[in-house]
């Protein structure tokens, strides 16, 4: 380890850590190749949104924060913030939980459909395609093609993320004529499975959720209505959810604690500084904390004053996920 002894500097460069004193030999060191040790112990002090900037200063700062990037992925955060996309091209605008705001270009959700967000994970739909995308590392899974060219109506959900060997994806989606329809994707699978839903039996208002939990996924609508999809058995039930008490029989879903109308109960509007003419279509998520799950909620908030500027988000857990380059859906 170097140790200086400074008397009266006369001479101070950063750029490559020059230090010029009347009794001190000069020693330079480009800031590329300052020690990995030092660069590690720099990175792991560091946030998310530092931690890229860090990262993108050279090669020798990404491969020192690699641990950094683990440890971030690792990180149990139950707090997620929120990413508005699609208004410039690829500019999007994230916030933190304390709302402070960071700009960033995210190619993959130009043009493109939020459907599920998990675990820092995102499930995009674009042009007809589905892929899997972190916006923090820019990592990309792509999916099969997808059957449809086009989703209405629709909730999204998948099991774990897309680098486990379980992760299954299951999207549901409202045909104006057929009814409602079920796709499910399974880890290694080249097609989507389709299931058509009987649209009595499966009676269900304006879709508002999908989740998964104990080899369920978990559909909601807008009222009461809930359609289950069992991975294992392969099968779909429907329940009408209604207050629990001493005297209620039949299914209990998992436990869980859900946020409805996150957005608009923490007062989010106002702490943006957005105007009563701005309409908000948010995709939600799923938290974990504590071995508790925490659903927040899709929402879609109308404006209160013409014009009506839209914008589009969604709720995400700020994680950094790398994958290899050959890293594939295909086992």
């Amino acid at each position: 380890m170097l140790k200086f002894t400074l008397l009266e500097p006369s001479c101070i460069n950063y750029g490559e850590i020059e230090i010029n004193t009347n009794n001190v030999e000069v020693v330079t060191r480009p800031w590329s190749n300052l020690p990995p040790h030092l660069l590690s112990l720099i990175a792991d002090r560091l946030g998310i949104i530092e931690l890229l900037s860090f990262r993108g200063v050279c090669k020798a700062w990404q491969a020192a924060s690699s641990a950094a990037s683990a440890k971030i992925e690792t990180t149990s955060n139950p707090e997620p913030w929120l990413l508005f996309y699609g208004e410039e091209g690829s500019e999007c605008h994230l916030y933190n939980t304390s709302q402070r705001r960071y700009t960033m270009s995210i190619p993959e959700l130009e043009e493109a459909t939020c459907l599920a967000s998990n675990q820092g994970w995102l499930l995009i739909f674009k042009e007809g395609t589905m892929f899997f995308c972190c916006p923090f590392s820019h990592a990309k899974i792509d999916l099969p093609k997808f059957p449809l060219t086009y989703l209405s109506g629709h909730v999204s959900a998948f099991s774990s993320p897309p680098t486990s060997s379980e992760c299954t994806v299951a999207a549901m989606h409202r045909d104006h004529k057929s009814g409602l329809e079920l796709y499910v994707l399974y880890r290694g699978a080249d097609t989507w499975t389709r299931i058509k839903l009987d649209s009595i039996q499966y009676k269900l208002s304006a879709l508002r959720m999908a989740t998964y939990k104990d080899e369920e996924f978990h559909f909601f609508d807008k009222k009461k209505g809930v359609v289950t999809f069992s991975v294992k058995d392969k099968s779909c039930e429907r329940y009408t959810i209604v207050p629990e008490d001493n005297s209620t029989t039949g299914k209990r879903l998992p436990t869980v604690v859900c946020k409805y109308n996150h957005f608009e109960r923490s007062d989010m509007k106002k702490k943006l500084g957005l105007g009563e003419d701005v309409s908000i279509s948010i995709c939600g998520t799923l938290v974990r904390n504590d071995g508790i799950d925490i659903i927040v909620f899709s929402e879609d908030i109308e404006a209160d004053e013409e014009p009506d500027y839209h914008l589009t988000g969604v709720w995400i857990q700020p994680r950094f996920f790398q994958v290899s380059s050959n890293q594939s859906w295909s086992l």
